[in-house]
């Protein structure tokens, strides 16, 4: 009998929307999700493990991974020292073969990245505040950013909110129990088949 091939649950959304706060929750409900590790150039901080919170690698070693094609989706993350992130395809085929389920948190880009390369096996799923003057709220209220990165972040969510639409779900999180229910609902459909 041949066991059955993993799944991906890839979810995106504007920062600020509450994704890790939903998947947390999702995780603790779901104990058979594993979050998907990505690889990153940017520094190991003291906390973190490398191969559980990230895959550290040095810009050349990603970049020949960019040429060999080695990642299903890449991105230069915007800070003072531009940082890489990806996803590794070998690590999501090794989860896929071992018939895992992975989350992958992610923008919206690589996402759509990820539903293109393995259509059949993942489930896309966006988050989105109730309003951009809810998300503005928010993002002040977090307390992270300066007037100035809020704006960004504000200008950057428009666009990824109509970008959402070609995401297989949308969960609205105006309230977060609601939310998780909402999320939960879409994974007894499309993962577990209740």
């Amino acid at each position: 009998m041949m066991s059955r091939r993993g799944r991906i649950i890839i979810v995106a959304g504007p920062s600020g929307a509450g994704k890790g706060t939903i998947e947390k929750a999702i995780m603790k409900k779901y104990s058979d999700i594993q979050f998907s590790v990505s690889v990153t150039t940017r520094p190991r901080r003291d906390y973190e493990i490398d191969g559980q919170h990230y895959f550290f690698i040095s810009k050349d070693d990603f970049l020949n991974k960019i040429r060999r094609d080695e990642l299903v989706e890449w991105q230069e993350v915007y800070s003072k020292n531009g940082h890489l992130y990806g996803t590794l395809r070998s690590y999501i085929d090794q989860a896929l073969d071992q018939g895992k389920i992975l989350l992958l948190d992610i923008d919206i880009k690589g996402g759509l990245n990820v539903k293109k390369e393995y259509p059949e096996l993942s489930v896309s799923i966006f988050i989105e505040p109730p309003s951009l003057d809810d998300l503005e709220q928010r993002l002040i209220a977090r307390g992270t950013d300066n007037p100035e990165q809020i704006k960004i972040r504000l200008e950057r969510a428009g666009e990824e909110m109509s970008l959402g639409q070609l995401f297989d779900y949308k969960v609205v999180n105006a309230n977060l129990s609601d939310a998780v229910e909402d999320f939960s609902e879409i994974l007894k459909q499309t993962i577990y088949h209740e």
